[in-house]
């Protein structure tokens, strides 16, 4: 771990990675986009802000329901994600920053509370924008309705009362979505390299 600061505004993040490979240091703070610095023996009473560098597949997560969260992401955990959770757009904006969700969970009764933050990942450029896989989770959907899937373009909607099954419902979406998603990838990127010749 290496602790770093902001040149800029002063804010102090935690950093993943090898203390003596300081590139990653370039990357430009998530909150002013000013310059990273290493920081020697940082107090301990100053407050850092969550990790953005991950060892894992991010996922990002929206929960706006009662329901308790815990078992959802040990859920998570064991399918080998970094769980994070996001309250607003400029959050999940300053996360886009840094990084490309293999997720994006929206856990909410009406998908109408999750616009803004559907808005703010669709900004993403197309190609990958698609790499997010986007599920909604919420008491009044089937759970892998294709129909409510479509209608939100999302890939995968479950309702609540399957969330102790969760793994082996998204398993099973990713890979109906795979299936489905590969042979359109295959020839988008055959294209993009004729036009390149």
């Amino acid at each position: 771990m290496v602790e770093a600061r902001c040149t800029k505004c002063g804010k102090r993040y935690r950093l993943k990675g090898d203390p003596e490979a300081m590139h990653f240091l370039s990357l430009p703070c998530p909150e002013c986009g000013g310059p990273l610095e290493a920081v020697q023996n940082a107090p301990a009473s100053e407050p850092l802000l969550e990790d953005f560098l991950l060892d894992r597949p991010l996922a990002l997560i929206f929960w706006d329901i009662s329901a308790e969260k815990a078992p959802f992401l040990q859920a998570l955990n064991r399918l080998g994600f970094e769980s994070r959770i996001v309250k607003q757009p400029s959050h999940l904006a300053q996360w886009l920053r840094f990084h490309t969700p293999a997720l994006f969970i929206l856990v909410c009764e009406d998908f109408s509370q999750a616009h803004l933050l559907l808005q703010t990942l669709n900004r993403l450029p197309l190609s990958e924008r698609r790499e997010i896989f986007t599920i909604w989770i919420s008491p009044k959907v089937r759970t892998m309705d294709p129909r409510l899937a479509l209608l939100h373009s999302i890939h995968l909607v479950i309702n609540t009362s399957d969330l102790p099954r969760f793994p082996e419902v998204f398993e099973k979406a990713r890979k109906l979505w795979e299936g489905f998603y590969s042979p359109f990838k295959k020839a988008q990127e055959s294209l993009a390299q004729e036009r390149h010749l």
